[in-house]
Formats: C-alpha cells, structure tokens, sequence
C-alpha cells in the first residue's frame, strides 16, 4: 500500500508500536520486531510506513500479510492458522496460503510482505512497492473471476485500487469489455451505451464517490450480462473489407463473414470513422431490435472518445453480432408498414407542415403515411416527432403495467414508451452526420409513436405537480436533469441494471436535446416526461399476469 506521504492521507491513531522510523535497510527492509517477543505468542501486530502489519511465526516459517482482510477490512491478527501456513479471517472464513499468496477461500488477493530473519534476532519486513504498472497488471488480471462470478463488491473494491495507486481506472473498463465481449450470446447489450453515459456522467463529477459510483455501474453492468456464460468465439477468418459485403452478410445473418470483414477492416489499419457509415445504414435498414441497434451505433464514438482506439475491436465484434442477430419487428404486421411507406420513398416525400397533434392517435402505418407527407422539412418532421414521443411518455397510462389479463403482446413498462426519446437522440446524431438516414431514422421513431398510440391516456401525467413546480420554479434545464441524475440515478437502490441505465440514457438524452434546442416547442413536456417516468415505480415481474399468460398460451397449445 502507498505510505501516508504518497496518499497524503495521515493514518489514524494507533496504539500499535509504530516501528515506521526504524532504520531501514537495503531500501524497503524495516525492522518490526524480535524472534523472541514474537515466539510468546506466534504473531505480532505492528505499524510500518502507516500499515498495519500482521506478523505469524508458524510451524512452515515466518509471514507478514496486510491485517486488513482484503474482503471487509476485519483484522487477520484475529483469524486461525492450520496446515501450517494457511491463515483464515473468522469473520467470512476466507482463507489465505501464506506461503503462495493464493487466496483459497474467498477472492481479493491479499497483500504480503517478504520476511527475513537477522542475525541478531531482529525480524525485518520488506515494505517495498512493487512499481506501479505491476500493480496495475496484478488487479488487472484479478479482475476475470470477479467479472465472471458478477462479484460487484469486488469489483467496486479492485477499482478503487487502481485509483489508489494512480492509475487509470478506466483501464478496468477497457479489460472488462475485452475479456468479456465473447460472452454476450447476442452480442452488444445495454452496457455498452451505459457505459458510455456513466463515463460521461462521471467526467463531471468531482466526488471520490460518486465517481467510482459511475465506474462500479459501468463495469457491474458489463459482468452482469455476461456472468457464468460460456464462451461464444467469433470466427478468426480475415477478409478484405467490403462495405457491400458488410451489408449483404448482416442482412443473410452471416456472422462468421461479417466478423471475418470486420477483422479484415480492422487489419487494414480502419478507424471507427471509417466502419460508422456501414454500421449506421445496417442498422436503419430496418426497424430492429426496438430501437437498440440505432442507439448502439451512435454510442460507440463517444464511448471511443473515452476509452481510446485500442478498444474499437472489443465494441465492434459484439456490434456486428448484434446486427446479425437482431429480431426485424418490421417484418412481423403490426410494423410492416416500414418496408412499404419506404419504398419509392424519394418520389412521394413531401414538405407538408406537421406538429405533434398530427401523430398523436394513430396507428403505426397512419404515422407513417405522414412522416412521408411531412419529411421533406427534415428538421420540422423531426420536431413534430420528439414533441410526440414527449407528450406520450407525459400521458403514459402506467396503470397497463399493473393489469394481470393482459396478453403477452401488450406486457409494456416505462422502458417500452421512454425508447421512443432514445432512439430520437441517436437518430438525429446519426442522421446529422449522414443525411441520407433521415428517411429510415424519422421512420424508426414514427413506429414507437404508432406503437405507443395504444398505452397513453390525455387524463394521465397533467397533475405531475412537482416536475411542472421544478419547470416554473427553475428556468434552468439542465439544472434540473442534474438534479434528477443525482437523486435518482447515483444512487439508484434498483436490484436490476436495466432500470437505473434506462434513467440514465434517458436524461442524458435530454440534455442533449435540449442543449442543441433550448427553444424548442417540446421542452416542457419532455422536462415533465422524463421527472415522471424516473420518478414512477417500475414493476418488473408481475407473478399474477405471468401465470394468467401461462394458462391463456398452454391451454391453445
């Protein structure tokens, strides 16, 4: 550990022997006591360089360990020693080898010290530092069990060890997706565009906690989506990039040659500024996965941005096997109309002046049938939409979420009406950078409003008196999106990842929005939208309506 005058931490008050200003020798050796006082009882507590030092005089030799237990800081001069050099914390009943270093029980490493013997009996302990990058590798690679095992105890803990010895915690961020992005079946999945809204978050905050906070539920989200999952290899073939076979293999749902592309592209020596055209058009190209496979593309730039380059491959592989597995909801009827409103689009696009009320109430294919109608004002469309999509989170009939006799189609949440906002955002990110995705994008977000058309109630969401009390009260949006990220996002207490990550990617959103449009019409429904929905309850499982579909679906079987 680093001594107090690296920390700049002075250690609290003791009535351990303080030995720390013992003459050292040979550099990091400190003497820290007798053969012969530690013989009364076979161990010894002391302080060196403002540790607290366990020492044990077992039958195999001599040892010296960190007396905090690296689990939950409870004291090992306090633990049992059998087989000679294995050292348990009652506490928890981990279990440590002396001799090894292994942890036998248990899982954080535990910190030792090597021991030797004077010729006068002095018994001395080298308090060394291994050089940082060391240190850094060692909890580095102590990060996979803890990943596979989702031990987010630990995980937060090895964090704050990377902090502490001054590197980079985001390194731990770079590992978990690199040793896990096998491990998500379908690949991509709502860690990685929370990650890239919690390190965001987390590059405003100026608290120690709240800052590894963010780290813990970006790199707690990564291991719980992966926990226990075997591996699932990508191919290792390599072919020359080819934007046309890109889009030909995810659209046969050829993963091996789509990854095989991709690995060529990233030989060649491709940045993500090269491969982001390819993957945003794969994933415009239909109304898939609910809106996820828009809002994955457009976060990996910034997610980039943070990380650096050296993790393109880790968010890319998943990607691509996201898109090549990705369910296709304008295939099944409700949605249908996509394909169909898209066809012959440039010829029968038009410039007809839209607002929200025009989409409200209708159904997917009436929606849009208009879109077509109004798209030719890209930006007036745009608006008109996101003003939509706001006031049906505002009117969300949440009391749906609560009725048991609803069939397997109709089982929404908050999540089903806010990713019409998401979605929004990652659109216009996307479609802003290249124009000829507005068409597909506007459509994208049309289908979630006919989709939504169904589950909103002009009663509901009027009378949100707190979050219109906050609009008038404070002129100061972005003040009040903080606010809310705080309250409830920070320090969430939602057993799931999904709920809290949904918080955040919707408020970021928010901001976003509102900073690149003040003025915009839809400002205080979103404003109210977004208090509403992290601020209502969020069933998850609903026992009830399970067994009621359980029954309806096995008795037609």
């Amino acid at each position: 550990m680093p001594s107090s005058d690296q920390t700049g931490k002075q250690p609290a008050p003791s009535l351990l022997p303080d030995v720390s200003r013992a003459q050292s020798i040979n550099g990091g050796w400190q003497a820290a006591t007798t053969v012969a006082d530690l013989s009364k009882t076979g161990r010894k507590l002391v302080r060196l360089k403002g540790c607290q030092i366990a020492i044990f005089q077992t039958d195999t030799g001599l040892y010296a360990c960190n007396n905090r237990c690296p689990h939950e800081g409870f004291p090992l001069m306090e633990g049992a020693i059998s087989q000679g050099c294995v050292l348990t914390c009652n506490w928890h009943n981990w279990k440590f080898d002396l001799e090894s270093g292994d942890t036998l029980t248990g899982g954080d490493k535990l910190r030792r010290y090597p021991v030797r013997l004077s010729d006068d009996g002095t018994v001395e302990v080298d308090m060394s530092e291994p050089p940082m990058a060391q240190q850094r590798d060692q909890i580095l690679a102590n990060l996979d069990v803890a990943l596979h095992e989702y031990d987010y105890s630990r995980l937060c803990r090895e964090l704050a060890r990377l902090d502490l010895i001054g590197a980079d915690p985001l390194d731990a961020i770079r590992v978990a997706f690199a040793c896990r992005m096998d491990r998500f079946e379908y690949g991509t999945t709502h860690a990685m565009p929370g990650a890239a809204d919690w390190l965001a978050y987390r590059a405003e905050l100026s608290d120690d906690r709240e800052r590894l906070a963010s780290l813990a539920e970006t790199i707690g989200h990564i291991a719980w989506d992966s926990r226990y999952r075997p591996v699932y290899a990508f191919s290792a073939d390599v072919k020359d990039w080819s934007e046309a076979g890109f889009a030909a293999a995810v659209e046969a749902e050829d993963e091996n040659t789509a990854i095989a592309l991709v690995r060529g592209a990233l030989a060649a020596g491709l940045t993500w500024d090269d491969l982001r055209p390819a993957f945003a058009r794969c994933a415009m190209r239909h109304y898939a996965g609910f809106g996820h496979s828009v809002i994955y593309v457009s976060k990996i730039a910034p997610l980039l941005a943070l990380l650096g380059a050296q993790s393109l491959e880790s968010l890319i592989l998943p990607l691509t096997r996201h898109l090549c597995s990705v369910t296709r909801e304008d295939l099944i009827p409700e949605f249908r109309a996509f394909n169909v409103v898209r066809k012959d689009w440039d010829s029968l696009v038009a410039s007809e002046p839209v607002t929200k009320d025009d989409f409200l109430g209708l159904p997917v294919a009436r929606v849009l049938a208009r879109i077509r109608r109004s798209a030719g004002d890209v930006q007036g469309c745009y608006h008109a939409l996101l003003g939509a999509a706001a006031w049906q989170v505002r009117h969300f009939d949440h009391r749906v979420m609560y009725r048991a006799d609803m069939p397997i189609g109709t089982n929404v949440n908050w999540l089903d009406v806010t990713h019409a906002l998401t979605t929004a955002q990652a659109v216009r990110e996307l479609a802003t950078d290249m124009p000829e995705l507005w068409a597909d994008g506007l459509l994208q977000i049309g289908c979630f409003i006919g989709r939504n058309t169904k589950y909103v109630n002009d009663e509901t969401g009027q009378a949100d008196d707190a979050a219109i009390a906050a609009i008038e009260d404070n002129g100061d949006s972005d003040a009040i999106l903080k606010n809310l990220l705080r309250q409830r996002v920070l320090d969430h207490g939602c057993d799931d990842y999904i709920e809290p990550v949904h918080r955040l990617k919707t408020i970021m959103m928010a901001r976003a929005e509102l900073a690149a449009f003040p003025d915009a019409p839809w400002r205080d429904d979103l404003l109210v939208a977004v208090h509403r929905y992290v601020n209502g309850e969020f069933p998850r499982r609903r026992a009830l309506r399970t067994a009621h579909q359980s029954i309806s679906f096995v008795g037609r079987e």
